[in-house]
């Protein structure tokens, strides 16, 4: 017969080995569905979902995931910094950030802390990244138009991908922040390519260097954003010229930023340099601008409120297409949905040619290298014909660039 001390201590081996077959299987991934979810249920499964797999990962084993305060000398968790989600369409951060944010946080705080957005202070303490994007996808027959929504985190340090999933969501806001809602750019460069390829990288793969080696000049302009959206314009700025300061080739998201703030100070000359320094950067990364010129109804002068930026977009634009010999222009010009299709086609070239006439007052030679296009109601964007503010987008003149990068 067996002793009970033998019979005690086969039966701890055996607790021993159940425990440590448990910990090996870790803890389940919620799988994804292909279906679309709401849109708080779809963000807590992706952070459900991210949470499992750090929880698997060695990230989660005691000498990874508890971390010591070199202040206190007290054990905390690690910390994760998230690097505000953005619109694929257009490159700008989101306003949902915030609730994305707040859903992430108390859905896995009981494994790591998220500790809020990537601003300075905040990165400096974390020890991982939480990254994301939205994009709109067609619609199909057996699915409506949904977002799909992208998640990883990494190590801020080797920038190891540790993390990553995806999640289909019925509705997402993808209202920008206030600093970019009337961006004259697309932030759709270099540095949105760099973000873009991170955020789909698989487990133990490494985010681009080109993104992981300016984290720390993004976290001022984040801030920069936290501050514009609280209306504390004085203190953004001075945040965008940090980041301006620390960077050789200053890139379209920091000149945005400065562009806009000096703007909402009404610092006229600062942002008519500012702006100059953006077009030229934004079509040497994307080709495109976003700058738009809008219209009052039945007319082909601009809106009036809006003069002073108006003539900021055209002596600036004027100047770049004089001053780049291959430099070639295409003024476009659109109309509401109002009127005959004919008075509409008129009505738009007028507009265009109005633009032209006053760039040639500020470049004279920009005529020979300009030409002028009248789209009347075939290229709306709110379509409704209603000659209000709310179909004002519809009567503008844009610019299409041909040749024009210095």
């Amino acid at each position: 017969m067996m002793s009970t001390g033998f019979k005690c201590l086969s039966g701890l081996m055996i607790l021993f080995a159940l425990a440590f077959f448990a910990a090996c299987r870790g803890v389940a991934v919620p799988p994804i569905p292909d279906e679309a979810m709401e849109f708080e249920a779809g963000i807590k499964l992706l952070a459900d979902n991210l949470g499992a797999q750090l929880e698997n990962s060695e990230v989660a084993g005691s000498i990874n995931k508890v971390a010591i305060n070199l202040v206190t000398g007290r054990k905390e968790i690690k910390k994760i910094a998230v690097d505000p989600f953005i619109d694929m369409e257009s490159g700008y951060p989101v306003k949902a950030n915030d609730r994305i944010v707040k859903i992430m946080a108390a859905e896995i705080k009981e494994r790591f802390e998220i500790t809020g957005v990537m601003e300075p202070d905040v990165l400096e303490v974390a020890g991982y990244v939480l990254n994301g994007m939205v994009t709109l996808e067609p619609g199909q027959a057996d699915h409506p138009r949904r977002y799909k929504v992208y998640g990883a985190v990494f190590e801020k340090g080797s920038g190891r991908v540790i993390a990553s999933a995806s999640v289909h969501v019925k509705n997402f806001d993808t209202t920008p922040m206030d600093i970019y809602k009337d961006s004259p750019v697309y932030l759709k460069g270099d540095n949105y390519a760099q973000l873009t390829a991170s955020v789909r990288k698989g487990s133990d793969e490494t985010v681009e260097k080109g993104y992981h080696d300016t984290l720390t000049v993004k976290s001022m302009q984040v801030k920069g954003d936290q501050l514009y959206e609280q209306k504390e314009y004085d203190k953004s700025l001075v945040y965008y010229n940090q980041a301006a300061g620390v960077q050789q080739k200053v890139p379209l998201e920091t000149l945005n930023g400065l562009f806009t703030n000096y703007l909402k100070q009404k610092q006229w000359n600062e942002a008519a340099a500012a702006y100059g320094k953006l077009i030229r950067a934004s079509i040497a990364e994307t080709g495109e601008l976003a700058t738009k010129i809008t219209f009052n109804p039945l007319s082909s002068s601009p809106v009036e409120s809006k003069t002073r930026l108006y003539t900021i977009y055209i002596k600036e634009i004027a100047k770049l297409v004089d001053s780049v010999p291959s430099c070639r222009i295409s003024i476009v010009g659109h109309c509401s949905r109002s009127g005959t299709e004919a008075f509409n086609d008129a009505l738009s070239l007028e507009r265009a040619q109005w633009i032209l006439n006053k760039m040639r007052a500020y470049a004279p030679g920009v005529v020979q290298k300009a030409d002028t296009v009248g789209r009347g109601f075939r290229q709306n964007i709110v379509g409704s014909g209603a000659d209000d503010i709310t179909d004002e987008i519809d009567r503008r003149v844009e610019f299409k660039f041909q040749q024009c990068v210095e």
